[in-house]
């Protein structure tokens, strides 16, 4: 298993993703990319729904459920930092904005 970092982690999804061209499709740009976002949060979502009983599983173990999960999970994550990169979007700095926000936010209401 890779640990990778966020630009490490950014610049393979980018690679990847370039390589989408090949198989004949339109280039995907971020707003494709946003497109395909709710896609994946559909897909996760299906996914839980199976996981807690709530939607049929296709006979589906609870280790091919989980899998899957977990693949949908990444997919999430490898659109958004594709979407973040085509915008030139600095990930390491909008998750320190982010938490630097979440803690001002807790600090007022405490």
């Amino acid at each position: 298993m890779t640990d990778y970092t966020l630009t490490q982690l950014s610049d393979a999804i980018q690679k990847s993703f370039a390589r989408y061209d090949q198989q004949g499709t339109r280039h995907w740009t971020w707003q494709v990319a946003a497109q395909d976002l709710i896609y994946q949060i559909g897909s996760l979502h299906k996914v839980a729904l199976q996981l807690s009983g709530d939607r049929w599983a296709h006979n589906k173990s609870k280790e091919v459920l989980e899998a899957e999960f977990k693949d949908e999970l990444a997919d999430i994550v490898a659109v958004a930092l594709y979407i973040a990169a085509e915008r030139g979007i600095d990930m390491n700095q909008a998750m320190d904005d982010m938490f630097a926000s979440d803690q001002q936010k807790v600090a007022d209401r405490t």
